[in-house]
Parts: structure tokens; sequence; C-alpha cells
């Protein structure tokens, strides 16, 4: 009966969740670049080899050329935490987009500085995500 209860409880809290934002619809092209129809951006499929600096990350994307753009940057905190939210909620799962998910990462944060960190899953049934600073991560770049 508590299993039950507690399914429920559960199921109740993951809408709950889910309502507060709506979940991006994620596509793949053939240049290992992910669509984010909602944002209206692109995402770098594969992430970046591990860098322990943010002026090297920073390099990394400017001298990125992926599918015929050049425009790539360091996503910003906002746009990494909606992309993390549509593989939870979303109709795509970082499996059949062929995408590694975890690890640490270069944002931008609030105040415009570059950070590494990782999004980590609570531990509630809802799937509340914090960003976990760290001093080295890979680059995911986001355009435009």
């Amino acid at each position: 009966m508590k299993s039950v209860f507690f399914s429920i409880l559960c199921s109740l809290a993951l809408t709950a969740c889910a309502s507060n934002q709506t979940a991006d619809i994620l596509t793949i092209d053939d240049n290992g670049i992910i669509i984010s129809e909602k944002f209206n951006l692109m995402w770098q499929q594969d992430k970046s080899k591990l860098f322990s600096s943010a002026l090297d990350a920073q390099k990394h994307v400017d001298k990125l050329r992926l599918g015929g753009y050049s425009d790539w940057r360091i996503p910003t905190k906002a746009e990494s935490h909606n992309l993390f939210f549509s593989i939870d909620f979303g109709s795509s799962n970082a499996q059949d987009l062929n995408m590694k998910m975890d690890g640490s990462i270069w944002v931008v944060m609030d105040k415009g500085d570059l950070q590494a960190g990782a999004w980590d899953a609570g531990e509630t049934c809802c799937i509340v995500r914090t960003f976990k600073e760290d001093g080295k991560g890979r680059v995911r770049a986001v355009r435009p």
C-alpha cells in the first residue's frame, strides 16, 4: 500500500515539476548538430576535450567550425539547464540523440563569467537539477 501511495505521489510531483516549463523537442541533423525547436538553438552533439581554464574553453569555441557555422558560443547556465530539462522531460532522450550528458561543462553564469560544473539531479521524485561548480569541464557549444 505504501508503494502505491508513493508512486502516486511521485507521479503528481513529476507532473507539477514538468508543468512549470515546457520541454523542448530536440532533433539531430547529419552534421552532429542537435536542433532545439522551442528555443531556436543549435547544440553541438559531441562535447569537446576537457579544458581546465575558461580562456582555453573560450578559445576552443572561437575556433569551432561545425555544420558550416562559425558563430558557436558557450551556452548560458539557463540554456544548459533547458537542454537538460528537455532531455529529462521531453520527447527526446540523450540516448536517441547519441549525446553524453554526464560530466562537467562550461557555461556562462548570470554575471557573465565562465564556470565549469555539472548538473546534478536531486534526490526527490521531482527531477531538480542543481549546478555544482567544478574547476574543469568540456564545451558543448551552442548557436546562435
